[in-house]
């Protein structure tokens, strides 16, 4: 009976110390890396794209302004309007989280305008220039025409870090097309030195180009809110080896000057590019259906090169830009 009065009172007290003392607290731990269990699926996808192209160099044909007394004006600027584009893509998942993805964008836009009236302009903004004291424009138009085209291919492997949030690491190549045609159109009359007004009519064209192919890397990094719904941020680099070129002929169709200088120069050329956006995807049986929307930022440094006939001694450099607003739909479908 002594015993068992002993080993109440040592449980008791043994107790009440685990009262006092408290619990112990949330032990923190860390989030599991994981790769999705081995599956087979297909996937096709297309989005539309709004984007504004922006044009870098100062050259004939790829800015000029010219302005009137009453405020009229002509100018190509650097940054084209607003124009639609699109993008399509196709994926075979495989493996742990595998993919081979192959996408292709293109967009195409253009910006016009001109004036008539009269505008009296230094001399060395004509291109060639005319022999003149004073010039007189009566009517000018400028148009740009940028386009760019981009093949992407890229082997895939996706990383789940915890529940809800990803990454999709990616390595591949990228061929890509840009370009830039430019037309400046002026006529009006030149006063010369010895009392001459003689008239002129001028056309100036550009036609730079770049072609390049190279390896590409990026990470696609995504977090699930759940019921469908997730955002992400995503990032990508290349360095393409290709080939710059650009034409450019500058006439008086008057006096039926004209020149012309062609060049085509092997160039290396980095590009980096950016998207944030979000998307919901609904399972249905037959697979998924994933609606995306988002923003997207890339740049070709020192891509487009052109050169003014005032400038024969410098061809101008200039990135070639794009970023806009794009959104789409992208089937996924598994394979039995």
């Amino acid at each position: 009976m002594l015993n068992l009065k002993k080993t109440a009172v040592a449980v008791l007290a043994l107790s009440s110390g685990a009262v006092f003392a408290g619990t112990m607290g949330p032990v923190c731990s860390a989030v599991n890396v994981t790769v999705p269990c081995e599956s087979t699926a297909w996937d096709l996808g297309a989005r539309a794209l709004y984007f504004q192209p922006n044009v870098g160099g100062t050259s004939a044909g790829i800015s000029k302004t010219i302005s009137t007394g009453a405020g009229q004006s002509v100018d190509l600027g650097r940054n084209p309007k607003w124009g639609w584009g699109w993008m399509i893509e196709g994926s075979y998942h495989f493996n742990t989280g595998n993919d081979l993805n192959l996408n292709w964008w293109h967009v195409g836009t253009n910006r016009s305008g001109g004036f008539n009236g009269s505008a009296t302009v230094a001399v060395d903004l004509l291109d060639p220039p005319v022999s003149a004291a004073t010039t007189t424009v009566n009517r000018a138009t400028a148009k740009v025409s940028p386009k760019w085209d981009a093949v992407n291919l890229e082997f895939g492997q996706h990383v789940d870090f915890g529940e809800n949030k990803s990454i999709r690491f990616h390595g591949g190549f990228e061929f890509a097309r840009l370009t830039a045609d430019t037309t400046f159109r002026m006529s009006g009359s030149s006063t010369t030195a010895a009392g001459a007004t003689p008239s002129f009519s001028i056309v100036s064209t550009n036609s730079p180009s770049y072609n390049g192919f190279g390896p590409r890397l990026g990470a696609d990094a995504g977090y699930d809110w759940g019921n469908g719904l997730g955002i992400y941020a995503k990032g990508a680099m290349a360095l393409l080896a290709g080939t710059s070129k650009f034409s450019t002929t500058s006439t008086n169709v008057l006096t039926t000057h004209s020149v012309t200088t062609n060049s085509s120069t092997n160039t290396v050329v980095p590009e980096l590019e950016g998207k944030l956006g979000a998307n919901y995807t609904y399972a249905m049986a037959q697979g998924d259906i994933t609606l995306d929307v988002g923003w997207m930022w890339i740049n070709y440094f020192n891509t487009i090169r052109s050169q003014s006939h005032q400038l024969l001694d410098a061809p101008d450099v200039g990135d070639f830009g794009l970023q806009g607003v794009y959104f789409g739909l992208k089937w996924l479908g598994n394979v039995a």
